[in-house]
Parts: structure tokens; C-alpha cells; sequence
């Protein structure tokens, strides 16, 4: 690795850390603090609000598909991120190779085979119209023996550099005893200075690639790309834990609402038949239901409690007029973090 990867290699690790760590604290920082809004009940009627909405028939159903239609969004970016990032890792291992079988894939990483160069009259000559662009994907087919070669195939091979090459062959020559190859890119107007030997031939093109996704591929094989991956996991697992955190404390506050609210283990099965209406004061705010649901939340400046942790509710049966009224302190307990 030379002096100016191994800076760019501290760069980006620096650069990256700094925003995980930094994501970290803000993000915890905020889950504790709706964590603890939540447990001191200053989101109670917010919660009471969602509780309501959510329990409408269309909502529910709503949320449902929306639920859905997330989770197979993000198990299909799963199947795509994820082969392409573990094949990008075992390209790397492979030095940027991936052998399966007879076959393989490779990154085209210049432009030295996008077009035909005038001064390779060769190519119209004998209408070689086999040009890729950076970044595709191509498919190479592995080559027992050299006479298996032919004039104008494409090969991929190694270089006295160990830099994979792809371009065309031109010609075959002998030169000192040793059968070579002259190659050239089509774009290019000029021969490769290293002339290959079979030994260095990867493998011979094929027609099948794929076009633009080895952008992503030279990105994610790439130190950048890996530490990036990382951190990426790294935050959305912390996401995830928090999350789940603010999740839980809001379900125990749910329950903990609906509980209080819930008036029904006071009432016969008999008198939940029966026509009723039901206001709830909580928070300086009214809310009115009847049999079928909420008919309206208002702010109401005159509630009958003393403190505004106690919830007030007065069930009134529209059949005998009996209204029946409790007061229920919903404490206000801090978790941990």
C-alpha cells in the first residue's frame, strides 16, 4: 500500500468514526429524552390521540399494508446490497477476480476498450463490434490451452505489474522461444508494452456483462466502501436498539393509559349493551365517546381534577341516566436508561 492510500485510508476511517460517534450521541441523546417524556407523561395525549386514530378500522388496515410493503422493500435492498457487498469482499480476496467454476467475473476499470480508436482499422475491417464501457461487469470463460486462443479474442490477464488487463488480442508472436501475444484496447492507438504469455491469460470475454453495476462493485470493494458498510450497520443497529427502547416505553405507557381509561371490568356485560356516553379529562383537555367511537377532543380550561396526572372519567348509561365518575392518578415513574 503506498503512502498516499495509507492517508486516505486514515482520512476516511477518521472522517467516518467521527460521524458514527457523533450520530451515536445525538441520536441516544434524543432517544433519552422521548424516553423520558414519555414516562413523565408529556406525550400522554399524543399517545391517546394515536391510540384512538389507531384503532380505526381504515387506519389499521392502512398501517398493515404499509407495514407490508416496508419489510419487502427492505428484504429486497437486503438481497441486493448484501450479495453485491460479499461479492465486492470476495473479488477483493481474489485480487478483483471471482472465480466460480470455469468462469468468471470481472470490473472493467478504464475506458481503453469503450470505442473504436480510427487508427485500429482492423475493427471495421472485421466488424469487431464488441466495445464495453467502465464499470461493466463482464463474464470471462477460462482457457485450457493456448492454441484454444484466436486472433481479435478479448482476454483478461495479468501484466509484469500484476495489474489485470482486458483488451484484444492482436497478433501472436515468438519472441526469445516464448509464444506471446501483442494486445491493444480498441480505444487505444498503440500496443500494450507488456506482451502477454499464456500463463497470464484470467480468461477469455465472453458476450455476456453486466452494463454500470460494477460502479458499485469498484466502491464497496474499496477501503471507503468497507468502512462505510460498517458504519452503516454499525448506525442502524443503534437505530434499532433505541428505537426498540422508545417502542417498549411507549407500549408500557399505552397500556398504562388504556387501562386507566378502560371502564369496562366496572360495568355489567349487560349495561355495555345499553346506550352510553363517555368523557375523558386528562391533561386539560375532553374527550367524548359514544358506542361508536370518538365524536370530538376539545381543550377545555374547566376540568374536575386538582393535578394534572389525574385522569377523570364520567360514563353516563343513556338508558337509566346513571352517570358513573372516577379519578385515576397515572403515576409517573422514571425508567433507566
Amino acid at each position: 500500500m503506498s503512502s498516499s492510500e495509507i492517508i486516505s485510508l486514515t482520512v476516511t476511517l477518521i472522517g467516518v468514526f467521527s460521524f458514527a460517534a457523533l450520530f451515536t450521541i445525538l441520536y441516544r441523546t434524543y432517544a433519552i429524552s422521548q424516553i423520558n417524556e414519555i414516562v413523565q407523561g408529556k406525550r400522554d395525549i399524543e399517545i391517546i390521540d394515536e391510540v384512538i386514530y389507531e384503532k380505526q378500522i381504515a387506519v389499521r388496515r392502512r398501517r398493515k399494508i404499509f407495514k407490508v410493503v416496508k419489510t419487502i422493500l427492505y428484504y429486497l435492498c437486503m438481497l441486493i446490497v448484501v450479495p453485491l457487498f460479499l461479492l465486492s469482499v470476495v473479488s477483493k480476496i481474489q485480487d478483483n477476480t471471482l472465480m466460480i467454476g470455469n468462469k468468471a467475473m470481472m470490473v472493467v476499470a478504464s475506458p481503453s476498450m469503450s470505442y473504436k480508436n480510427e487508427s485500429n482499422d482492423y475493427l471495421v475491417t472485421n466488424n469487431l463490434n464488441d466495445q464495453f464501457e467502465t464499470y461493466d461487469i463482464l463474464i470471462l470463460e477460462k482457457v485450457e490451452n493456448y492454441s484454444d486462443l484466436n486472433q481479435y479474442d478479448i482476454i483478461a490477464f495479468k501484466n509484469d505489474k500484476g495489474i489485470n488487463i482486458i483488451h484484444r488480442i492482436k497478433e501472436f508472436k515468438v519472441e526469445n522461444g516464448l509464444k506471446v501475444m501483442v494486445t491493444r484496447g480498441d480505444a487505444n492507438n498503440g500496443d500494450d508494452e507488456y506482451k502477454p504469455v499464456f500463463d497470464d491469460v484470467i480468461g477469455r470475454v465472453t458476450s455476456t456483462r453486466i452494463k454500470g453495476l460494477g460502479m458499485f462493485i469498484m466502491f464497496l470493494q474499496s477501503y471507503a466502501g468497507i468502512i462505510t458498510i460498517v458504519s452503516l450497520i454499525y448506525c442502524l443497529l443503534m437505530i434499532d436498539f433505541y428505537s426498540t427502547k422508545i417502542e417498549k416505553t411507549q407500549k408500557n405507557r399505552v397500556n398504562k393509559l388504556e387501562e386507566a381509561i378502560d371502564y369496562s371490568s366496572e360495568t355489567s356485560a349487560d349495561s355495555l349493551k345499553a346506550k352510553y356516553h363517555e368523557t375523558i379529562y386528562y391533561k386539560g383537555y375532553e374527550y367524548s365517546f359514544d358506542e361508536n367511537g370518538l365524536i370530538e377532543k376539545k381543550e377545555v380550561t374547566d376540568v374536575p381534577h386538582e393535578k394534572d396526572d389525574v385522569l377523570v372519567k364520567e360514563v353516563v348509561n343513556e338508558n337509566n341516566e346513571v352517570v358513573t365518575t372516577k379519578k385515576i392518578e397515572i403515576n409517573n415513574e422514571r425508567e433507566k436508561k
